[in-house]
C-alpha cells in the first residue's frame, strides 16, 4: 500500500492528500513513519 500511496502523491494523478494519508495511517494501511517519508517526498 505504501508504493501505491507514494505514486499517487508524487503523480498528482488525483486529489491525494495529507489528509487522505492520514486516514490511511488511522485504517492501518501505512505507518505514521510512511507517510512522514512520502510528505517529504512533495516537498
Amino acid at each position: 500500500m505504501f508504493e501505491t500511496l507514494m505514486r499517487l502523491y508524487n503523480s498528482g494523478k488525483g486529489p491525494l492528500t495529507a489528509t487522505m494519508l492520514t486516514n490511511a495511517v488511522i485504517k492501518n494501511w501505512i505507518t505514521e513513519s510512511e507517510k512522514q517519508e512520502i510528505l517529504k517526498t512533495k516537498n
